[in-house]
C-alpha cells in the first residue's frame, strides 16, 4: 500500500489516511506498522519503532478529529469542541526533535507520542491560522481528499493534477471527442 502526499499540508495528508472516505472507505493505517511507515514517508521522523495497537488507536482518533475539523472549515460549518480539545492535547506534548548535522542534512527523532504531538501542532497551525480558509474538497470522483488551495486564483479543483485532475480531463476529452464524432 502506498501513501499519497498531495494535500499541500501534513495534517490533511494525515487525515487522508482513510482513502475514499464517503465513497469506498479504505483504512490505510490498518496495522501499527502502517502508521510507522506513514510517519517516515511523510518525513515526520526518520524511523519509528514499535507502534502499539493502543498508540495506533490514539493516532486514528487524532486523525478523525483533524478530518472533522478540516471538513467543518472547508464547509463553513460548526465544529465539535471535543475535536479541538483532542488536537490541542496532542499538540501540548513535546514534538519530534530535529538535529542539524550539516547543511542539507537533518535528523528527525522521536517516538509515537512525539509524532502525534507534531501532527497536532501541524493541525493547530492549519486550523487556527488563515490557511483554514483555503481548505477545499477534491472535485475528482471518487476522491474525498481535502487539500489546501494555494493557487493564485484560489480556484484549484483537485487534490492532485496528476491523478484526480488527469482523470477528469481525460473523461472530458473523451466526452468531447464522442460529441464531435456524432456531429
Amino acid at each position: 500500500m502506498s501513501f499519497a502526499f498531495v494535500s499541500d499540508h501534513l495534517a490533511l495528508d494525515f487525515a487522508a489516511t482513510v482513502a475514499w472516505r464517503t465513497t469506498r472507505p479504505r483504512e490505510l493505517l490498518a496495522e501499527p506498522e502502517d502508521f510507522a511507515r506513514w510517519a517516515v514517508k511523510a518525513g515526520v521522523v526518520d524511523r519509528l519503532e514499535a507502534v502499539s495497537h493502543a498508540e495506533l488507536a490514539e493516532a486514528r482518533a487524532l486523525r478523525e478529529a483533524v478530518y472533522r475539523l478540516a471538513l467543518a472549515a472547508a464547509d463553513g460549518e460548526p465544529y465539535d469542541s471535543a475535536d479541538v480539545a483532542r488536537v490541542r492535547q496532542a499538540a501540548a506534548r513535546p514534538p519530534v526533535r530535529l538535529t542539524l548535522h550539516a547543511v542539507g542534512r537533518v535528523e528527525r527523532r522521536g517516538g509515537v507520542q512525539e509524532v502525534l504531538a507534531t501532527l497536532g501542532a501541524s493541525a493547530s497551525d492549519l486550523l487556527g491560522g488563515p490557511d483554514h480558509l483555503l481548505i477545499r474538497h477534491c472535485s475528482g470522483e471518487p476522491c474525498t481528499r481535502l487539500f489546501v488551495d494555494r493557487s493564485q486564483a484560489g480556484t484549484r479543483r483537485w487534490c492532485s493534477k496528476r491523478s484526480c485532475g488527469s482523470r477528469i480531463n481525460a473523461a472530458a476529452y473523451r466526452r468531447r471527442t464522442r460529441e464531435d464524432e456524432r456531429s
